[in-house]
């Protein structure tokens, strides 16, 4: 039986996600599948509506409960159905699980970059996420699109990240300040952005920091890598977050 695919997964979000989540992951998903931004129209229509019958559902309290008793229903539906194809009469085998492989180290200016997605600033001290949110770390480079939130939400993602075991064993990352997010600008190479793409592949243009503007109009920070530069911008602006810790 294949894995059933739910409202929370369309979202890309845990099971637990508040509205402010629910409501930036709908948001961010809509302007990646736009129709206007697709050559199959047809294809991107169908995921619209997939992505909003998701966010009707999720955000409906009623709904919401009926689609997680429905979803446990199906889990129990799979666990008999496997339970019953078991081969009778036949000893349990020991789980064995793959080995992982072991961490790797480059030195690449003044990062320390691991292969297990982390990078150790030699300067800063500080230890960064080689990836952003809503990507996956795969041995050298960061696969995926990167998911794009509100500042508020933003902030809600990083506490759902780290609630839901964080990554590489820590569950303290946050959203870094302004100072530090700066800190990885880095000189262009050819039409890269400003940041060393050794260290930082795919690297989202925009990304937030967890500092507010406090000059008139309010406002919050972020790092714009595309021109090498940090704006203050509108809270509901969509950007990309990047971990950081210590």
């Amino acid at each position: 039986m294949a894995k059933i695919r739910t409202h929370y997964d369309n979202l890309k979000v845990a099971h637990n996600a508040p509205d402010i989540v629910i409501k930036a992951a709908h948001k961010a998903l809509i302007q990646q599948h736009h129709p206007d931004k697709c050559q199959d129209k047809a294809a991107a229509e169908r995921i619209v509506r997939i992505l909003n019958d998701a966010r009707e559902a999720l955000l409906d309290p009623v709904k919401r409960k009926q689609h997680d008793a429905w979803i446990k229903e199906q889990e129990h539906k799979y666990k008999h159905h496997a339970s019953a194809s078991a081969p009778p009469n036949e000893d349990p085998q020991p789980t064995t699980h793959p080995k992982e492989p072991p961490v790797t180290e480059q030195v690449i200016s003044h990062y320390r970059a691991l292969s297990n997605g982390l990078a150790h600033d030699i300067q800063s001290h500080l230890i960064w996420c080689r990836f952003a949110l809503g990507q996956s770390w795969q041995t050298d480079k960061a696969e995926g699109e990167a998911a794009l939130y509100a500042w508020q939400a933003a902030q809600e993602a990083v506490h759902l990240f780290n609630q839901q075991g964080g990554y590489a064993g820590y569950t303290d990352w946050r959203l870094p300040t302004v100072t530090e997010l700066k800190t990885l600008l880095d000189s262009p190479i050819g039409q890269a952005s400003f940041i060393n793409a050794q260290v930082f592949p795919a690297n989202p243009r925009w990304q937030w920091t967890i500092s507010p503007y406090a000059g008139y109009g309010g406002g919050a920070w972020l790092v714009n890598f595309s021109e090498g530069l940090a704006i203050n911008d509108n809270p509901s602006l969509p950007c990309a977050v990047r971990l950081v810790r210590g």
